[in-house]
């Protein structure tokens, strides 16, 4: 008696190796890491999307960027006991098209080109490195006004 078999061994997983995300870091004045120890919720300013719902003690967010637009605007709001903040963020980028394989669908990468803020809790922003695409690391530094300001 013979017994046939055929197997197939895939080593894309598309779960795991297609997400493309905009990493900020918020740091204080002296360029150390903080903590935004109240609400955190960012969306995609102009739509009902939130990207970061209620985080509480972040140090840093990974945010979709838009596969299309050249720039996009993000509103950021930090809220507490009988207050919210709201800051916006404008990043200018490059999209292009990313092929991995067959089995997973295109994604995009993006090149920041430029990025700015209004000032409310924000006292500046900058591009740490422009390149978005997989597990790239930190892209933008989110220095905050510190409470001794």
């Amino acid at each position: 008696m013979a017994c046939l078999g055929f197997s197939s061994c895939d080593s894309v997983d598309c779960t795991l190796y297609n997400t493309v995300l905009c990493q900020m870091a918020f740091y204080d004045n002296n360029g150390l890491s903080v903590e935004i120890t109240d609400t955190l919720t960012v969306t995609a300013a102009g739509t009902d999307s939130i990207l970061y719902n209620k985080g509480l003690k972040t140090h840093s967010v990974g945010l979709p960027l838009s596969y299309h637009n050249d720039c996009d605007t993000l509103c950021l709001r930090i809220s507490g006991r009988g207050y919210e903040l709201k800051d916006i963020i404008y990043i200018s980028k490059t999209n292009r098209e990313h092929f991995e394989s067959l089995d997973c669908p295109v994604n995009m990468f993006h090149e920041i080109t430029g990025v700015s803020s209004t000032n409310n809790v924000i006292d500046s922003v900058r591009i740490t490195s422009p390149s978005v695409i997989y597990n790239n690391g930190e892209n933008i530094k989110i220095y905050l006004h510190t409470a001794a300001e």
